[in-house]
């Protein structure tokens, strides 16, 4: 009863939020199941483990989140994402215009932009390239999700996203943690994402599907091919900034996302007459994200509470298998608890990190594995993110979610199960 109660309250957190209910009511609710199934009391549940998760990973983490808010919000103002994704998509030209897209999404995730911000950044990016292309629009939650979730964030060595930045918290490794294998697995992964939306949008071509836009549309895309007068080599200086910072001095996140903030400011001073709101509203944009976040973490807490999560985590250990194995399923399991991919490598590590360096594992495959692990199996229809790109992309989860699936979830289990298999080889 205790491990099909945790069963059961996952699934239906995972249809509510499938079903458009939000994710706070939706993660109650599932709270309610565990409760009734697990032996435990529902307030206790929800005080005492889901609330204390929840203000734990928010204290931990908010210089972070709004420190990521303010970045994006600037660089999204001053017109430097802009100019740095018109930079990108000039080297594809027009034929390979969403590819580059895709590139300068990736890019702006790895230097910083939060994902959960990044989809107000790039939406009218993809909005220009698929009218050049001529593809449905219904492909673009899952460009946006693929190239911002995937390798960016958790397996691209030196990244400045939480699930390569936690990792490094708990083990005490860097963020270039387990070099070849991030390396190796990045580029399996963009292999695959071309490869795959490739096929896709070649089928939407034989069955003649094109581009469609209302008003509303074509004036995002009127206001996105505004020039900004920026240098576009001056467009990437800000993201170079963080990378520099986290990589080669070992500075905080939150502060080299600062210093980055600053320098954005000043290149792109004069397309924003009134700094103050642009400041405002950034740092507005953080409320959101954070509890969306801090909600899908507070759920795993409940739970990993509960007996049944024990029972799933035990038989994970128990297996026969290489502690990389191993380690790679039970962060799989931590990362489908939340539905986010920070949250889930918060659990996970929290969780297992000390169980699997006894078992002799080494902290830079440890690092890597439970970063890309929480990263893709995050990936699925309670994710906060996806949710986030849905609505700003007007398409139902019936209508586009099958390819994030399959360029995410899928894409991520693969580029998995290729770590685990060089981590054995490289560090044993």
């Amino acid at each position: 009863m205790n491990l099909a109660g945790v069963l059961a309250a996952v699934t239906v957190l995972i249809l509510l939020i499938y079903k458009r209910v939000s994710l706070i009511p939706a993660a109650l609710i599932s709270a309610l199941i565990l409760a009734l199934t697990n032996d435990i009391g529902y307030t206790e549940l929800v005080m005492e483990h889901y609330a204390f998760s929840l203000a734990d990973f928010i204290r931990k983490y908010f210089m972070v989140f709004v420190t990521n808010a303010l970045f994006g919000k600037i660089m999204e103002e001053t017109l430097l994402a802009a100019t740095f994704s018109k930079m990108i998509g000039k080297i594809f030209g027009d034929r390979g215009a969403v590819y580059g897209a895709m590139l300068a999404t990736a890019l702006l995730s790895y230097g910083g932009v939060s994902v959960f911000v990044i989809v107000f950044t790039v939406y009218p990016i993809f909005l220009v390239t698929f009218q050049k292309a001529d593809l449905p629009g219904k492909y673009i939650p899952a460009c946006i999700m693929a190239s911002s979730c995937t390798f960016p964030l958790s397996m691209l060595p030196g990244g400045a996203q939480l699930n390569n930045i936690i990792s490094g918290q708990y083990m005490g490794t860097s963020p270039m943690a387990a070099f070849p294998v991030g390396i190796v697995c990045s580029l399996f992964c963009a292999a695959f994402l071309y490869l795959y939306f490739r096929w896709e949008f070649a089928g939407a071509k034989k069955r003649g599907e094109h581009f469609e836009a209302d008003e509303r549309i074509l004036e995002k895309i009127r206001r996105f091919e505004r020039d900004g007068g920026i240098a576009p080599w001056l467009s990437a200086l800000p993201l170079i900034l963080i990378i520099l910072l986290i990589n080669g001095f070992g500075m905080d996140l939150s502060y080299a996302v600062l210093c980055a903030c600053g320098l954005a400011l000043v290149i792109g001073w004069k397309n924003i007459p009134n700094k103050l709101k642009v400041i405002n509203d950034g740092v507005k944009n953080v409320g959101g994200a954070m509890v969306t976040t801090a909600a899908s973490v507070g759920f795993g807490g409940a739970v990993l509470a509960c007996s049944g999560a024990k029972i799933i985590l035990d038989a994970i250990a128990s297996l026969p298998f290489h502690p990389a194995v191993l380690l790679a399923i039970a962060s799989s399991f931590a990362g489908l608890l939340t539905g986010n991919g920070g949250g889930g490598c918060d659990v996970a590590m929290s969780l297992l990190s000390g169980q699997y360096l006894e078992m002799g594992m080494d902290p830079q495959l440890l690092h890597r594995i439970a970063a890309i692990a929480t990263a893709a199996f995050s990936c699925l229809p309670h994710n906060g993110m996806l949710i986030t790109i849905m609505d700003t992309c007007g398409y139902t989860a019936g209508q586009s979610y099958k390819y994030i699936f399959i360029s995410t979830v899928l894409n991520g289990a693969l580029c998995l199960a290729l770590a685990a298999a060089m981590g054995i080889v490289l560090y044993g």
